[in-house]
This record gives C-alpha cells, sequence and structure tokens, in this order.
C-alpha cells in the first residue's frame, strides 16, 4: 500500500515529471548543440568574401569550432560579428 501512496504523491506533486522534464531539456538542449555545430561547420563552405559580408573570419570559424562535437560555440560567432560591426561604425 505505502508503494501505491508514494506512487501517486510523486505523480500528485510532480516530482516525476519535473524529473522527466529535466531529462527531455537536456536531451533537446544536445539536439541544439549538434544542429548549431553542424551549420557552423556549413560556414567553412562559404568563400572568405561571404563571411566578410556576414561579418566573420576563418579564424572565427575555427575558434567556434574548437571542443567536442556537442561544445556550441554559435554564440562566439555572434560576438565576434557584433564586435566587428561596432569598429566599422565607429570609424
Amino acid at each position: 500500500m505505502t508503494t501505491i501512496h508514494n506512487s501517486l504523491e510523486t505523480t500528485v506533486t510532480g516530482q516525476r515529471g519535473s524529473v522527466v522534464r529535466a531529462i527531455w531539456q537536456r536531451v533537446v538542449s544536445l539536439y541544439n548543440r549538434r544542429q548549431n555545430r553542424q551549420s557552423l561547420m556549413a560556414l567553412g563552405d562559404f568563400n572568405d568574401h561571404q563571411l566578410a559580408d556576414i561579418g566573420l573570419t576563418r579564424d572565427d570559424l575555427r575558434y567556434a569550432l574548437r571542443g567536442g562535437p556537442f561544445d556550441d560555440h554559435s554564440m562566439d560567432l555572434m560576438r565576434a560579428a557584433l564586435r566587428r560591426r561596432s569598429r566599422l561604425y565607429q570609424d
């Protein structure tokens, strides 16, 4: 009887749901990181002129692609492009 009671209590209080939700969020996060990394790798097909048009360099790409297959450094690229853009408008 206590097992059923504990199971019902977990369902009612949502503890089990929060664990499942946390695991699901982690899976989604890993999937998004992998997708972002694949997108970064696709930027490697751009020529230098195309990269310059979006405010990036080959070195920015190499820097962003450091690390393992699930590391997401896409924000590093955004920051590099924004820094470069802000320097253009300051001149």
